[in-house]
């Protein structure tokens, strides 16, 4: 049975390596796994825990080390230089795999084969739970059977998390290498880039969530993230144009208003403010019917 290589990008959280190698080890698929973990220049006392980790692991894993912090785009593309099996799947630390998850999609990998399909222009992708810091867990579900490159944009019907995926090392190679310009989104260009070029986005048939994201916004920039969606809009502005003027109002509409969110969630009121300003002249309906919203469910709850 052929292996696959697992690639974890690592930086100041041995506890979230924990948890998402006991998923990995929880695997029932029986084929042979090794995990590729490259650290993003912790520090030492950090990088010596994980060291212990990977010693102790029951499985094959191999550890690399970046000197200094060099971003998450740069670890990812060591990741991808490291990779020997024929089969790749990607976990980011504080993660975790439901047990079930790599049977399911490799079920998806046979089946695709069987039906004559070329499984090396195939992402299997799959259904998560998204839990929020101190909230109950709520189920994604990645629907593929869309315009992919539209959808991946929207962020809404299909989403971009590298996490959810496995294909074949060939897959990925369609995609390219990350673009280290981009120290947030990183894997939404890599989605879109992969699309762009011929790739399939799938889901294994009849299955359920099959791994969690454990979200948190503390530490995260609003200024950087509207930097990088602006990147993302410029470098495939001459695709997205096909949808149509209300299509590319939504984007910005909805770059903006993610932005706002990172700055309410890290304390920062004044940059709230600015960018839901900037979401409103991008889509006054949208933002319009947004408040709405929210003025609705508030008056509900009251």
């Amino acid at each position: 049975m052929a292996g696959v290589d697992i690639l974890i990008p690592h930086f100041r959280d041995p506890e979230g390596l924990r948890i998402s190698l006991e998923s990995i080890a929880a695997q029932t698929w029986t084929g042979d796994m090794r995990v590729v973990l490259v650290d993003d220049g912790s520090e030492p006392e950090f990088y010596q825990e994980i060291e212990a980790q990977a010693e102790a692991f029951p499985l094959p894993v191999t550890l690399e080390r970046n000197p200094v912090n060099r971003g998450r785009p740069y670890t990812r593309n060591r990741l991808l230089d490291g990779v020997d099996n024929p089969f790749v799947a990607w976990l980011d630390a504080g993660d975790t795999w439901y047990p079930e998850k790599l049977e399911k999609q490799f079920e998806q990998i046979s089946r695709l084969r069987y039906i004559g399909e070329d499984a090396d222009r195939y992402w299997i992708t799959c259904h998560y739970d998204w839990q929020w810091e101190g909230r109950r867990a709520r189920q994604i579900e990645q629907q593929t059977d869309v315009r992919q490159m539209r959808e991946l944009m929207l962020g809404q019907k299909l989403r971009a998390y590298l996490w959810t995926l496995l294909g074949t090392a060939k897959a990925f190679k369609i995609a390219g290498r990350f673009d280290e310009r981009l120290p947030r989104l990183q894997d939404l260009d890599y989605f879109v880039r992969f699309v762009l070029a011929g790739g399939i986005l799938t889901v294994p048939r009849r299955t359920g969530v099959l791994c969690k994201y454990h979200k948190s916004d503390v530490g995260r920039n609003a200024q950087e993230i509207r930097a990088c969606n602006h990147l993302i809009y410029r470098k495939y502005r001459p695709h997205l144009e096909a949808y149509g003027p209300s299509f590319l109002k939504t984007i910005r509409y909805n770059a903006d208003m993610l932005s706002a969110r990172f700055a309410r969630n890290n304390g920062a009121p004044g940059q709230n403010l600015y960018y839901i300003g900037r979401a409103t002249l991008a889509h006054p309906k949208r933002a319009i019917g947004a408040a709405r919203f929210h003025l609705r469910k508030t008056q509900e709850s009251a």
